[in-house]
């Protein structure tokens, strides 16, 4: 005879930390769209039939450059398609008939993200002409072998309410991403990222499993990972296994708790979970 059930402690709560959503909200706006020119960037100016004037030039420090005929062109918070209507009618102005301008943003130098946690190169990284977050992810040198299952992308969210002041508050939103899924290209949507974005790929989480089991040790934590998916990742109980006294040990305000396991529960980063052997 033995004894299988373990009623003396409290059932297993849930994970602290809320499972990652599987859909992927769609990005704000992208550096594409009502981009306001500033510092650093770099322009490809196109003027038909005028091939012999600049066709690139380099915003400076105070955001504005030099060109022919018009001299000092002002161009920090304009965007592409006012800076255009600009030159277009200062050019007009006895120099050029109807001139045919086109201009493009090739390199995005005064906007600017973040890259941080388990990739190759983390730090700052300049955002170029509808930069992706696979792009991103990618000039950063790829994730490394301790990165996690999913992308953050933190972001300021411009909040309706105004304050005393009349300054509109700001708070941060985050958009999740599966890291597996888009370094596979099964994320579908392009998932652009805005200037001051914080990208980040946090290292992975893991469970430790021990007693009468085939295959104790750690493995990674994905969603949702029950008690018995545990289990089948390890093999299998033994066939002196005690299922029914599984327990979890858990940290809870720095102390490590002790649970009993039901089948169901969904375990956390850095949970134990134990086997016992049956006692007969």
């Amino acid at each position: 005879m033995w004894v299988e059930g373990c009623t003396s402690l409290p059932p297993l709560p849930p994970p602290a930390q809320p499972s990652v959503p599987e859909f992927v909200p769609p990005s704000r706006q992208g550096p594409n769209a009502a981009y306001t020119l500033g510092p650093g960037d770099v322009l490809r100016i196109t003027i038909y039939g005028h091939g012999d004037l600049p066709q690139e030039v380099v915003l400076a420090s105070d955001g504005s450059f030099t060109y022919p005929f018009i001299g000092q062109v002002r161009a920090a918070g304009l965007t592409v398609p006012q800076l255009t209507d600009s030159m277009a009618r200062r050019l007009e102005e006895g120099y050029l008939v109807a001139p045919q301008i086109t201009i493009a943003v090739t390199q995005y130098s005064s906007q600017q993200v973040y890259v941080l946690g388990a990739v190759k190169s983390p730090g700052i990284r300049t955002l170029r002409h509808n930069t992706t977050l696979l792009e991103l992810i990618s000039e950063a040198g790829g994730p490394t072998q301790e990165a996690g299952s999913e992308v953050i992308i933190a972001r300021a969210k411009q909040n309706d309410e105004t304050s005393r002041t009349g300054n509109r508050s700001r708070s941060m939103e985050s958009v999740r991403v599966n890291l597996e899924k888009l370094l596979a290209g099964e994320v579908a949507q392009r998932i652009e990222i805005d200037s001051g974005d914080t990208v980040y790929i946090p290292k992975g989480e893991f469970f430790f499993i021990s007693g009468e089991v085939q295959k104790p040790g750690r493995y990674p934590l994905e969603r949702d990972t029950t008690v018995a998916k545990a289990l089948i990742l390890a093999g299998g109980p033994t066939k002196f296994a005690a299922t029914k006294r599984a327990t979890v040990q858990r940290l809870v305000e720095g102390q490590r708790l002790e649970y009993r396991a039901d089948m169901n529960d969904i375990l956390q980063s850095e949970d134990i979970l134990a086997v016992p052997q049956s006692i007969f």
